[in-house]
């Protein structure tokens, strides 16, 4: 007997694919925040890329604006990072570039502004950063081209201060020219009235004290950046002794120190309430200097250590402090600027939540952790709706995603097979494993997508925000081990999970769909399907492929997910209606 390929459809329609979103809340990563920190909980989106070009080009916005100005950009070195760090006064994306030709993620930003009438780029540092190469194919492209450059790095950030800064500044950043970590974290502050300059550690360097005692220009004061390892108080008394007076942003190490900038805009009034934050990498500089160019003060940008190293408690300490002062009522977002292995999930959760990341946060594939599972048991939601056609009450499982007051099931969960859709739909909250969910709240669909089984669900604009899971930017790998939470049949009325393994992807019904052996049952269609950093990689669904014999009784199957792609494009508006 041959064994036959098909697809079955379960007569009941009750199962989950795993979809994943760019924007979901880090709040479900974790163990629960502290009661004070729970005043709000932050959405939580990722930038990534797959190089620092394309990662600078998603930053600055993934093309080129002429609505929005930014047909006029900086570009840097991507292979070097000083020019780079002067250019975040230009106020305008900054791009970057191979020293001998334009990237191509870079070339297709700026292709759609090459036309306008003003499409400039200012070139930062000199032909050993950038060549004459590369600026003759932005010439070729349409593009104005200017270049900022000086002898070494400290004259290239001179001139680009010099050149756009007023003849009063207040305030002049100083940093290090040996480590990034402290001028990135002030970046989003640092303009052209506000300019940074770059100096030696151990004293003042020729082309800061020039720009300084330019008399052209008076300086009131400069903010050193960074402790005395960083820029030494000899530094500081040469500055003094030129009249003008210092001050000093210095913390612990790097974290604490973009931190305690980051809590200036906490205090300034004219930033009341900081609904914006970003984390950065503290180990690679291009990130937060993309970030750092297309944020203002208000925008604080904060640097997290990567995902070998624990998560500092200064990023849960400010994550508490912010959420306060932010409030429940308030939408707050925070960006992580980087793919997971740059900026991990435990450290966006730390601050999205306040709560301190735990040994948990990034466990391996050989056991789960109920402590982590349960925190992430707070997104997911049961659906139970009345069928447009009678009493029959349908039922799968879903979770939230985006503002905190949207959820993503299964089309099936809430249309029947006519094609009707609920006449009420329900989202049952606050179960867990040993927890039955009783209380409620009424959604109605935002948008739905019959071909990708995919439906967005919005609760009332008035009802109390929930913590949104963190969508996976980055594929799970072969052997990863998957987890499905939700509310199927067989697991009674409280959550079930249920675990197994990545096997690649299967094109079907002319779409691309995630193969895993993790077990889905009637009801855990529309929950999500997480990798081991608590990230949602797919959403379970109806469909599965079998192996039948030729007497029709099955001798194999394997379960199939909706891919993070499609609930992303779900949640853009790119698909649905």
């Amino acid at each position: 007997m041959s064994p036959r390929w098909c697809v079955q459809r379960f007569v009941r329609r009750r199962l989950a694919i795993a979809s994943l979103s760019v924007v979901l809340a880090g709040s479900a990563l974790l163990a629960p925040a502290p009661a004070a920190a729970q005043a709000s909980s932050a959405a939580v989106q990722r930038v990534s890329g797959s190089s620092v070009y394309e990662l600078a080009a998603n930053v600055a916005g993934g093309s080129c604006s002429s609505d929005t100005g930014s047909h006029s950009v900086a570009l840097a070195s991507g292979e070097n990072w000083p020019d780079a760090l002067a250019g975040t006064a230009l106020d305008r994306p900054l791009l970057l570039t191979a020293q001998a030709f334009l990237p191509a993620a870079t070339r297709s930003y700026l292709e759609p502004c090459a036309s306008h009438n003003r499409a400039k780029v200012i070139i930062l540092g000199g032909t050993a950063a950038v060549s004459e190469g590369v600026a003759e194919a932005l010439r070729d492209m349409g593009f104005r081209v200017d270049r900022l450059a000086g002898a070494d790095r400290y004259a290239t950030a001179r001139r680009v201060a010099r050149v756009f800064a007023p003849d009063v500044l207040d305030t002049v950043y100083l940093a290090s020219d040996v480590s990034f970590a402290d001028a990135v974290a002030a970046a989003p502050s640092v303009t052209s009235e506000t300019p940074l300059i770059l100096t030696t550690p151990d004293e003042l360097g020729d082309e800061a004290r020039r720009f300084l005692t330019d008399e052209e220009r008076a300086t009131s004061s400069v903010t050193i950046l960074g402790g005395t390892a960083a820029v030494s108080a000899a530094v500081e008394a040469e500055i003094n002794e030129l009249g003008i007076g210092t001050e000093r942003i210095a913390g612990a190490d790097r974290y604490e120190t973009a931190a305690l900038v980051a809590r200036r805009a906490l205090a300034d009034p004219r930033c009341h309430p900081v609904t914006d934050v970003a984390v950065a990498s503290g180990t690679t500089p291009f990130g937060g200097l993309a970030a750092g160019a297309v944020r203002g003060p208000c925008e604080p940008l904060l640097l997290a250590p990567g995902p070998d190293t624990a998560v500092p408690e200064t990023l849960s300490s400010f994550g508490r402090d912010w959420l306060l002062a932010v409030g429940s009522s308030v939408r707050a977002t925070l960006t992580g600027i980087g793919p997971a292995s740059a900026v991990s999930a435990a450290a966006l959760a730390a601050v999205a939540t306040g709560a301190a990341a735990g040994a948990d946060a990034d466990q391996s594939s050989e056991g789960l952790n109920l402590t982590g599972w349960n925190a992430a048991a707070r997104s997911v939601v049961q659906i139970r709706c009345r069928a447009a056609g009678g009493d029959s009450i349908m039922q799968g499982s879903g979770f939230v995603v985006g503002d905190g007051r949207q959820v993503v099931t299964s089309h099936h969960v809430i249309f029947d097979d006519a094609g009707r859709r609920c006449s009420r739909i329900r989202a049952y909250l606050d179960g867990a494993f040993e927890l039955v969910p009783e209380r409620f709240v009424s959604l109605t669909v935002q948008r739905s997508d019959e071909a990708s089984d995919l439906a967005l669900l919005a609760m009332d604009p008035r009802a109390q925000r929930r913590p949104a899971m963190l969508l996976a930017t980055e594929p799970p790998l072969a052997g990863e081990t998957l987890t499905a939470l939700g509310y199927p049949e067989v697991g009674g009325d409280t959550m079930t999970l249920t675990a197994g393994l990545y096997s690649g992807t299967l094109q079907l019904r002319g779409a691309t769909w995630l193969k895993t052996d993790t077990p889905l049952f009637l009801g855990s269609s529309g929950g999500p399907v997480l990798n081991n950093r608590r990230e949602v990689v797919g959403v379970a669904t109806l469909l599965h492929v079998s192996v039948d014999d030729d007497t029709g009784l099955s001798v194999g199957s394997i379960g199939v997910l909706v891919p993070i792609a499609e609930v992303a494009a779900l949640l853009a508006g790119d698909i649905g209606r």
